[in-house]
């Protein structure tokens, strides 16, 4: 019997013709599907626009559902403000009917096979799967996974796929304390905390759009490095590392400006009691390895 998908991206001041050519590779995959082993059946894509105005008009988008038709159904919200990533996916999610979800950047392409190898686990209960992540390219991810099982401790966002019924079984995101890094991480562990397994598929390939420098470095933004650095400080206080976050903690209030920010912020949180309620403090699920949230294949 086939099954249902929606497929979900948070747009925010993207390229036109990016978000176009994300569409026409789901198009193309859909296609592929249907034509081959066909688990699919009705498919939604959903476009939540966090931006400052709109990206589409109504008659472009009028124009995109006539084009895609054939083959899924296109949803676009205009969120009014600024959502991140966690709440925005939390909202489109809450409104999901359908069997399966996928959540992917929208600068992604995916390939032609990917939503029979995708759903190829989730649809195998001896696998027990929770979420199943694609593989990055031109720069994979270098977090470790099991050669022989393919399960590994965490899945990004990126291009990952889930069932509703999981969604909903642990609320979604916390996008109470995530705005847009560790949302994906958190997510994962606790999928694995409620029992079920996260697995990596590397015969899944995705095109993903990464910069970097001349020296083959990361080119962060400074809200990139601040929402990075708040994210980290409160995994580690939400997941029962005290040492980890009295580390970062003092390494936040002795460095510079966004460090100050992220402190502050902190901060406020605990005042207002808004931080997240300490989980897991056996250490069963998360692991901090320095900077990182479990072994890596490769340096970056």
């Amino acid at each position: 019997m086939a099954v249902t998908l929606q497929i979900q991206s948070v747009i925010y001041h993207n390229e036109k013709a990016s978000l176009l050519r994300a569409l026409d590779s789901l198009s193309n995959a859909v296609r592929v599907n249907r034509e081959t082993s066909k688990e699919l059946g009705d498919v939604a894509v959903c476009y939540g626009d966090a931006s400052a105005s709109p990206v589409f008009s109504n008659e472009e988008i009028g124009e995109i559902e006539a084009r895609f038709a054939p083959f899924f159904t296109f949803r676009y919200t205009y969120f009014h403000e600024n959502t991140g990533t966690a709440k925005g996916h939390n909202r489109m999610g809450r409104d999901c009917t359908a069997d399966y979800m996928m959540i992917m950047n929208p600068d992604v392409l995916v390939c032609p096979h990917l939503f029979s190898n995708m759903l190829e686990y989730l649809l195998d209960p001896a696998k027990e799967a929770g979420m199943i992540e694609a593989r990055q390219t031109p720069i994979e991810h270098p977090k470790e996974y099991d050669r022989d099982t393919l399960e590994t401790e965490w899945a990004s966002t990126a291009c990952a796929m889930f069932s509703t019924e999981m969604f909903r079984a642990i609320d979604g995101f916390d996008e109470k304390t995530f705005f847009l890094y560790c949302d994906d991480l958190d997510f994962s562990w606790r999928i694995r905390l409620a029992g079920k397994k996260v697995y990596y598929r590397p015969d899944c390939p995705v095109y993903h759009a990464k910069r970097l420098s001349a020296t083959g470095g990361w080119q962060p933004t400074s809200a990139e490095i601040y929402f990075s650095q708040e994210a980290a400080l409160l995994m580690a206080y939400k997941w029962s590392n005290h040492e980890r976050f009295q580390k970062l903690y003092e390494q936040f209030s002795n460095s510079d400006e966004i460090g100050a920010k992220v402190i502050a912020r902190f901060e406020e949180m605990k005042a207002n009691n808004a931080l997240p309620t300490p989980i897991d403090p056996e250490g069963r699920i998360a692991r901090f390895l320095g900077d990182n949230y479990s072994e890596n294949r490769f340096v970056l």
